[in-house]
């Protein structure tokens, strides 16, 4: 249900621009495509802000500083815009959206280190899937709704991380093969479909892998394929 869920916000912003929107949904059309959602911001200093986010629709996550407003901007008299550093953030939630600061460890002296990314999640399980895109020159076609959750995403560029027992990794498009056919190796066959390069088990295929991952150490005990 959630998925469905996600899919119908960012899978069809054009379609939700046609449509009457709630009265706490203010939808923008841009060159990226936002809406924005009532959200709540948690601080990496700890507490939270209430306020309405404009959440990427087109490229998922948060890239930069981004503006936010403490009620509705569409209420009268509109609302002062405020500002936020993307340095201050842990996490967004706003409707089935939760994007979050890619916090990595630091290889040098094991500090966290932040890359000043807010990735969304896209897979939520044994292990999760969080994906920033960069804006194209050249808008990408908007997904018939719900296949980015089993087809290759649409980017050029884009960075995909995986979390598992709450370590965080970046997955790397140049060792991709090799890295998670290891990472998946509680799932022999799917393991193998990624080491050998099959079709549908690439880069741009991590959320259907990872998704088909989850189900299969999510299975009961005994159970077979």
């Amino acid at each position: 249900m959630k998925q469905f869920l996600y899919a119908a916000t960012f899978l069809l912003p054009l379609v939700s621009v046609a449509q009457p929107a709630a009265p706490d949904t203010v939808v923008r059309r841009s060159y990226s495509q936002a809406v924005m959602l009532p959200a709540t911001i948690r601080l990496l200093g700890g507490g939270t802000v209430q306020g309405y986010v404009s959440i990427p629709t087109m490229y998922p996550g948060i890239g930069r500083n981004f503006s936010y407003y403490l009620t509705n901007p569409k209420s009268k008299p509109r609302p002062k815009r405020q500002k936020m550093e993307i340095t201050r953030v842990h996490s967004i939630t706003a409707g089935p959206h939760y994007l979050e600061t890619m916090l990595l460890p630091d290889e040098l002296d094991d500090e966290l280190y932040d890359p000043e990314i807010l990735a969304e999640r896209f897979v939520n399980g044994p292990v999760e899937v969080f994906l920033q895109a960069e804006e194209q020159s050249v808008p990408v076609p908007i997904p018939v709704a719900g296949s980015i959750l089993s087809a290759a995403i649409p980017y050029t560029n884009s960075l995909f991380f995986v979390r598992r027992k709450g370590l965080l990794m970046q997955v790397d498009r140049g060792t991709f093969r090799e890295v998670m056919s290891q990472y998946l190796q509680d799932a022999p066959e799917l393991a193998a479909k990624v080491r050998a390069g099959e079709k549908n088990y690439h880069y741009r295929n991590l959320i259907s892998i990872i998704t088909e991952f989850n189900a299969y150490v999510g299975r009961p005990v005994g159970s077979g394929r």
